[in-house]
């Protein structure tokens, strides 16, 4: 069979081949049916296209197993080019087996298949996250060479009840004319970070625009009393692309839903929402500020708070590196952080070091 390579996986004769615009809504049946966790906390994902992700990357690939023309699973990546010169790195975004074809050996042919295609596409070495408690995705790692090399933080910020902003700071969407100022503040922030690749102000706007839902309007910038840029932050609405929730609730969010339930009658309260339920969310992203002035960025994230009631939103969310200056600001407004590890693989040489981490919020997408 052209273009398919057949593999023998427990009792299926499993075939991989190219993603094709006809696997979309079988690929999207198999993603509902593969929460990311345990039985404790798995966290899930409505998609209408399942390659709207991969058009805001230059370079990706989708792998699809089949077995007698029945889809098993798929695998997808993207390579992106390193700060260092020549050198690329891949990042796998899913592994995804359908409950029928598990332990049969797919994932891990797909993960090799990946793998070939990232070794041909110039990559020095892959890397993936995974959530905390998807112990079969740890596994699966584990198993393929792959190393916890970092973890990584995502704060969810409840928005539910308005916050006063300190009249020091003026706060409005980005003008034009000065995206090169804001771009000046996240290079500097990020310096140091890896996978950070410095912006100009052209491709800096060119992110803004490829990224959908994105843009300069929802981009926004504060300034002190001497008129300079200390933070800067954007909104992304990127539920057009995939609605997250969780598809099997921690015992402990359920009981917080329940006790909020009975304090709402007397007070505002943030949202619980429950199982099943699409979270309501606005990404925070590009986020950068001047570390000699961290209030500036505390009423940013108050202001975008505010923004986010306005747009009747339940939580701002992002992710961090554990160490950057960002997380013990947003601490201070109380979100619920949760944990992806990052798991790595090297083809040629030793690992780069994986802190400071900077995360590339289009990754973002589970």
């Amino acid at each position: 069979m052209k273009g398919k390579n057949p593999i023998i996986g427990g009792m299926f004769v499993i075939s991989i081949r190219p993603f094709s615009d006809n696997d979309n809504q079988n690929l999207i049946e198999i993603e509902r049916l593969c929460p990311q966790g345990d039985e404790n906390c798995a966290l899930g994902v409505d998609k209408t296209d399942i390659i709207a992700r991969y058009k805001m990357y230059d370079n990706w690939n989708m792998l699809v197993a089949e077995e007698e023309g029945k889809v098993a699973g798929w695998i997808g990546l993207t390579v992106k080019p390193a700060f260092e010169r020549n050198v690329k790195y891949a990042y796998i975004t899913e592994v995804m087996v359908h409950p029928a074809f598990r332990k049969a050996g797919v994932a891990t042919q797909l993960m090799k298949k990946a793998e070939e295609k990232a070794l041909g596409m110039g990559s020095s070495y892959t890397y993936a996250y995974v959530y905390e408690s998807n112990n079969a995705s740890k596994s699966l790692f584990g198993k393929m060479g792959y190393s916890s090399v970092r973890y990584i933080k995502t704060p969810a910020l409840p928005t539910y009840k308005k916050s006063d902003i300190s009249p020091e700071y003026s706060i409005k969407p980005v003008d034009r004319k000065e995206i090169g100022d804001a771009v000046s503040l996240i290079n500097e922030y990020n310096s140091g970070f890896i996978h950070f690749l410095p912006f100009t102000a052209q491709t800096f706007e060119e992110r803004l625009k490829a990224i959908p839902w994105y843009g300069l309007e929802n981009f926004w910038v504060v300034r002190d009393k001497n008129n300079k840029i200390v933070a800067c932050a954007g909104l992304w609405n990127n539920s057009k692309l995939g609605n997250l929730y969780y598809a099997r609730e921690p015992v402990v969010m359920k009981m917080m839903r329940s006790i909020f339930g009975v304090l709402s009658h007397i007070t505002k309260v943030p949202k619980i929402t429950a199982e099943k339920e699409h979270l309501k969310l606005l990404y925070i992203a590009d986020y950068a500020f001047d570390k000699r002035q961290p209030e500036a960025m505390l009423a940013l994230l108050k202001w975008l708070s505010n923004l986010s009631i306005d747009m009747k939103q339940d939580y701002l969310m992002t992710a961090t590196d554990p160490d950057d200056d960002f997380l013990a600001i947003i601490k201070k407004l109380k979100p619920q952080i949760e944990t992806w590890n990052i798991f790595a693989k090297s083809f040629e040489g030793d690992l780069p070091t994986f802190s400071p981490f900077y995360t590339d919020i289009k990754d973002m997408i589970p």
